[in-house]
């Protein structure tokens, strides 16, 4: 996959030297960064969110989001990719979306957290449009909410302390890269 947006490219221009070093370990499996990745992102950063540590947790949570971005380029680069790889790598990455915006919504004031399922629905839907014009031969178009935005947005909210402004933004961004990818789809078809 390209990268498409200012972070991921950013992310990519940072981490390719960091890939090349990782793919001189014989060992090492670019599934054993996926499951790191999840672990970071989706176990420890919330878990350490809803103990009352979101600077911990915003530094699991872009460690785990290095890691996300490192296994694909390390299995190019070992010419190990793989679709079962890949599935890993999505499935495992909801799981983390979806375990971050949880932990937020416990965080925030109740009276905001409306907006986390808000956040969780257009973070679920973002990838799932994309997967879905993909399989129906339509292009996927490129959009400002990709996932590592979210992560990003994710990560100032936690050093922030900005729960609530966090789930609002996400779920602007989230839904918004829905809609844009779900209308550019039908206008391509």
């Amino acid at each position: 996959m390209r990268p498409v947006g200012f972070v991921e490219r950013w992310n990519k221009r940072l981490l390719a030297p960091v890939a090349r070093a990782l793919a001189r370990i014989p060992w090492l499996h670019p599934d054993h960064l996926t499951l790191l990745s999840a672990a970071a992102g989706g176990m420890a950063a919330p878990l350490l969110l809803v103990a009352g540590h979101p600077w911990l947790a915003a530094l699991f949570l872009w460690l785990g989001a290095w890691l996300d971005s490192l296994d694909g380029d390390l299995a190019r680069l070992k010419g190990c990719a793989s679709p079962a790889g890949a599935l890993l790598d999505a499935v495992l990455d909801r799981y983390v979306d979806l375990a971050m915006l949880v932990a937020l919504i416990e965080a925030a004031p109740e009276a905001w957290r409306w907006l986390g399922y808000l956040a969780i629905t257009g973070s679920v839907l973002t990838p799932y449009v994309r997967a879905r014009a993909e399989a129906g031969g339509l292009p996927a178009a490129a959009t400002i909410g990709s996932r590592d935005v979210r992560m990003l947005i994710i990560t100032a909210g936690l050093l922030l302390e900005a729960y609530a402004a966090t789930l609002v933004a996400v779920a602007c961004i989230a839904n918004f890269s829905a809609l844009h990818r779900i209308l550019a789809a039908r206008r391509a078809a």
